[in-house]
């Protein structure tokens, strides 16, 4: 019988190794030699039960460390982007007043006209002639009305007759200044300071009232059409300060001139013009441009960068340290700037919160807080008077689609806070 045990029990060690058999033989939570037992044995064991190292009456796992800002003051500004073409200050199609051959041509393409310039002479002989003869006419009929006057004097001639002469006289005397401004109508001169953007005849060509010989535009300032909508003009004030950049990354300011006085019913827009006197000299009439207009700012407002920001069940929260753990904390925001979002309540100064909400972060992880540096705390916006950023390739090619209501992807940025609570 003792001969059977020891054949099994020989068995049994080396179907299971020694540790199990040690197990059986001995009593619970007795040391064995070394501590390489899997039970309840002493803390100086190696094995892997609750009394090693590793099992569950260890020291916990290292904090995970975050980088930690603070709810700071700074300049918040929020801007709506959207694009446009520049226009000259004044644009004129100038054609010929009445009917003619082109004689000659004062100007072309490019060239910079004064306010009366001679651009273009028609042939108008047949109008000299004509005036050439009513003023003949003018001078006999004077010359009547004379003889009939000394006549007069002497009670030889009808009133009637005498006022039918100076009635002849008059009608002649306008026919003849008549015919002098038909001659002068045969010019054709710029009516303002401007540049002579294309020319449409030649010097032979048939020229009349509904030819265009050339167009001309006052190139002083330029002007840019913007349609905001409604409930963001409303905050949009006359002589704000206006940032536009041109495809070649080319930037200058403008003002905002004047604001419709209604709302556009098809489109729920109102357009305001913006003008500019100072630009580059790639800027002109035709060019495509964005616009940088300031809706809203404020100074020195409590905010936290937007990284720190994240959406629950539409509600923004944060994470903050507490007692060397994070833990979510429901805050109220205002205005979403372009890189940093006001705080209005639920966060006091000297609260240490996640800078990057993203970052694995969970309800009661275990964390450090490592202070952020100043280029990782992302600073207040860029000021209003600052140009815009530059455009992208694509929203180059088009650029009627380039109206957005926040600045640089700001709706982009609030849609992956709100997809950050799945991970939360």
């Amino acid at each position: 019988m003792l001969c059977k045990c020891r054949i099994a029990l020989a068995a049994l060690l080396i179907l299971c190794g020694p540790g199990v058999v040690a197990g059986c033989g001995t009593q619970a939570g007795a040391e064995e030699p070394g501590g390489k037992g899997k039970g309840k044995g002493d803390r100086k064991g190696k094995g892997k039960g609750r009394g090693g190292p590793g099992g569950m009456s260890g020291e916990s796992a290292d904090p995970l460390a975050v980088t930690v800002t603070t709810v700071r003051p700074a300049s918040l500004s929020r801007y709506y982007r959207t694009s446009g073409t520049l226009k000259a200050l004044r644009t004129a199609e100038l054609v010929a007043l009445q009917s003619g051959v082109v004689e000659k041509l004062g100007a072309e393409e490019g060239d910079t006209v004064k306010a009366g310039q001679l651009l273009a002479k028609l042939d108008a002989r047949s109008f000299q002639l004509q005036a050439s003869r009513d003023q003949i006419t003018a001078q006999n009929a004077k010359q009547q009305l004379a003889r009939l006057e000394q006549i007069a004097a002497q009670d030889a001639v009808a009133r009637e007759e005498l006022d039918q002469q100076l009635f002849t006289l008059k009608t002649a005397r306008a026919n003849a200044k008549l015919s002098r401004h038909q001659v002068r109508q045969a010019e054709v001169r710029a009516p303002f300071k401007g540049t002579i953007t294309r020319r449409h005849v030649d010097v032979g060509n048939l020229a009349g009232p509904t030819t265009s010989l050339f167009s001309l535009a006052d190139l002083s300032a330029l002007d840019l059409e913007l349609h905001l909508p409604e409930a963001e003009a409303a905050t949009v004030k006359i002589g704000s300060e206006v940032a536009i950049e041109l495809l070649d990354k080319s930037a200058f300011q403008a003002k905002i001139l004047r604001r419709a006085p209604v709302v556009d019913p098809l489109t729920g827009t109102v357009k305001f013009t913006v003008r500019s006197t100072e630009f580059p000299e790639i800027a002109v009439p035709g060019a495509f441009a964005r616009a940088k207009v300031l809706v809203d700012s404020r100074s020195a407002a409590p905010s936290l960068p937007h990284s720190a920001v994240f959406d629950v069940e539409g509600k923004p929260h944060v994470y903050i340290v507490e007692d060397g753990k994070a833990s979510r904390r429901r805050i109220e925001v205002g205005l979403d700037g372009e890189n940093r979002i006001e705080v209005t309540a639920g966060l006091q100064p000297d609260t240490q919160v996640v800078l990057d909400s993203s970052s694995g972060i969970t309800e009661g992880l275990p964390i450090k807080a490592v202070p952020a540096t100043p280029d990782e705390d992302v600073a207040g916006d860029v000021p209003a008077d600052t140009p815009a950023t530059s455009p992208t390739a694509d929203s180059a090619k088009q650029p009627a689609a380039d109206k957005t209501k926040d600045g640089d992807g700001q709706a982009e940025k609030r849609k992956k806070r709100k997809n950050r609570r799945g991970r939360k």
